[in-house]
């Protein structure tokens, strides 16, 4: 390990505790830096090779689970780690997450590791060592510059590769960002430093200026790469459907715009026989068969990087001046990589190839790669299985049936049959979670008094403290309801919440303590959406579409108990006042609990003496301030309205 290198790079670690010397741990700490660089830049590598290829932005929105569309909080997306802690599942749907997404990341720390502590920048090779000396803090820099210079290379030919491997073609804006550096950097001052970027300069025998010796190279590598790419593309065409790929021409040019077009013809010539090999041996094994040419061609970059400096030490002649030799050596590397590649066309490659390709219309595939192609094709799956098909627009009816069906048969197979409705705000949560919040608040204010954010944040702190006993009495009423009302198989009046934390969590932990059932149900959103922790789980269910939500908390409805609560709960209010007051549900009565909250929220006799509504509307409402008397309205409204016998209270009520 060069101690030099380790003193440069760990010098921003280290300076600010006051060391001249890089310590014992200095080591351990950069190679511990760097994994966690690389694996961060795997994580985001991963939203690259699925949405590029999409047209879609890699910033917004946030990463989601592709089943329940939850959005993936930063704990649950930290690389490598969050995949193993969750078990390789979704926290919310549970869904088996693809190990193909910590597999990346750990590819790419490795990559990062092993190219900050073994490539040039710590070892000399590839790139001509500092001949003159400079000021240690500059060459820190400079060296950081040179290892994120590869790196962007490697990382933007990773992707390439994985894009290929799902059978699509990179679009070339992927390697734009790329391109723009490697042109940018030999122009950068001082010249003299970064005119050594590629190992054997394309216009050695004529004295240029250092920028313009560094632009001729970077022409160069472009012009012998692309060229050497379209070559690639050209012997690789598929030959039963005449369809040329076009991805590796920018990936071979941007090879020879960071390495030079003497590199780009060695990896080229590694990447075709690589190929070759692998196809050869793994004929049998499709996964394996399946790994492109660009992921060899991005091997032989890293391979290069790491072992150009010994090769030139054995060979001097090709890292010295652009002689005949060097041009002749080109000259045989592009021949010979004409001829491998030549032979990568066999029947292998073209049944791969036809299984993921379109035939081209009037061409005819052979029995074998028809047979293929068919039971790769989309229409070949059943219905039921294929999700791409289901996702549809078109099948949007399909799904809300779904979403109708499946809670009411389900409803129907666990004996419920009717339920209370408790609804309620989110933050509402119990004494001691809201005392704990006040003095977070509280301790936030007193190191910064004067902030009005601050202020603000503690005064809505202490009001969310006096309406703890709100969650203490939905926790009551739930217990009271459920311990009444289910007995043996049949389960009538069960408890059905939104299935989400504060007022929805007291309600399911009432029923949950009296061992009785309770309904939770869910829906998508990007927050509070998880279920909570005390709802039975054969009535737990999550929903897409609001619609069909609200319809299955009032289907079965017997009454419907409100707690304090926001926007939320008072859309579901409302649409159950809307329904009530046009008749189109079954008469329930709605009662608000905490008369001195929602009269302040909503003024209802504002309403009707305004006129909007009728005054008989105002019927519609009970107030209710303990359990026992929530209770009580409900038993009174269903022996005033004669209910059907399965839905009549038990005679212990």
């Amino acid at each position: 390990m060069d101690l030099e290198f380790i003193s440069f790079l760990a010098t921003p670690f280290v300076a600010t505790l006051g060391y001249e010397h890089v310590p014992w741990w200095g080591n351990e700490l950069l190679a511990l830096w760097l994994w966690a660089l690389g694996a961060n830049l795997g994580s985001f590598m991963n939203v690259v090779v699925y949405r590029v290829p999409l047209g879609r932005s890699v910033v917004h929105p946030g990463s989601r689970c592709p089943n329940c569309c939850n959005a993936i909080q930063w704990y649950d997306n930290i690389p490598v780690v969050s995949w193993t802690l969750l078990r390789a599942r979704c926290r919310y749907c549970k869904i088996t997450i693809s190990s193909r997404y910590p597999c990346v990341e750990a590819l790419v720390a490795l990559v990062v590791l092993v190219v900050g502590f073994f490539g040039p920048v710590s070892l000399g090779q590839n790139l001509p060592a500092l001949t003159h000396p400079v000021p240690l803090q500059f060459e820190t820099v400079w060296l950081w510059s040179l290892f994120a210079f590869h790196i962007l290379l490697l990382c933007t030919l990773i992707c390439a590769a994985l894009i290929r491997y799902d059978r699509l073609t990179p679009p070339w804006r992927l390697f734009g960002p790329a391109a723009v550096v490697g042109c940018l950097a030999p122009a950068l001052p001082p010249n003299d430093l970064w005119s050594g970027l590629r190992p054997v300069p394309f216009f050695a025998l004529v004295e240029l200026p250092a920028a313009a010796a560094a632009g001729w190279d970077a022409v160069a590598g472009i012009a012998v790469g692309s060229a050497l790419g379209l070559f690639v593309a050209v012997a690789t065409a598929n030959r039963h459907h005449r369809t040329i790929e076009f991805s590796e021409v920018p990936a071979v040019g941007l090879c020879g715009l960071f390495l030079g077009w003497q590199a780009a013809c060695f990896v080229a010539c590694y990447a075709a026989a690589a190929h070759l090999a692998t196809r050869i041996m793994t004929q049998g094994a499709t996964r394996a068969s399946r790994i492109p040419w660009t992921a060899h061609l991005t091997l032989g970059c890293l391979l290069l990087i790491l072992l150009w400096r010994p090769i030139v030490d054995r060979a001097p002649w090709l890292g010295g001046e652009a002689t005949i030799a060097t041009f002749g050596l080109a000259a045989f590397v592009v021949a010979l990589l004409g001829y491998v590649t030549s032979l990568i066309r066999t029947d292998a490659t073209d049944s791969a190839d036809a299984a993921s390709s379109p035939p081209v219309e009037g061409q005819r595939m052979s029995p074998e790669d028809n047979l293929q192609a068919i039971l790769n094709s989309p229409s070949y799956r059943l219905a039921e299985l294929d999700t791409d098909f289901l996702q549809k627009d078109e099948l949007r009816p399909v799904r809300m049936q779904l979403e109708l069906l499946k809670p009411e048969m389900t409803l129907e197979e666990e004996n419920v049959h009717s339920t209370i409705v408790v609804f309620g705000g989110t933050q509402v949560v119990a004494t001691s979670d809201a005392e704990r919040k006040l003095a977070a608040a509280r301790d936030a204010l007193a190191a910064d008094p004067a902030d009005p954010g601050r202020l603000r944040n503690a005064a809505r702190a202490e009001r969310i403290l006096a309406k703890a006993g709100y969650y203490d009495a939905a926790r009551e009423f739930s217990k009271l309801v459920s311990s009444s009302c289910q007995t043996g198989n049949e389960c009538d009046y069960v408890v059905t919440t939104g299935g989400g934390p504060g007022i929805m969590e007291a309600a399911n932990l009432g029923a949950y303590d009296v061992g009785a059932k309770s309904v939770g149900l869910n829906i998508t959103l990007p927050h509070e959406q998880a279920p909570n922790p005390y709802i039975t789980p054969e009535l737990c269910f999550q929903f897409h579409y609001f619609a069909l939500r609200k319809l299955h908390f009032l289907f079965r409805a017997k009454a419907l108990v409100v707690f304090p609560g926001g926007f939320g709960t008072l859309d579901e209010l409302f649409d159950a006042l809307t329904l009530r007051q046009t008749q189109r549900m079954q008469a329930i009565p709605i009662i608000l609990f905490g008369e001195a909250y929602w009269s302040r929220v909503i003024d209802f006799q504002f309403l009707a003496d305004e006129g909007v509504i009728a005054d008989e509307h105002l019927e519609l409402i009970d107030f209710a301030e303990t359990p026992a008397e929530a209770w009580e309205l409900i038993k009174q409204f269903h022996r005033d309205t004669a209910a059907p016998s399965h839905d009549i209270p038990p005679q212990n009520v």
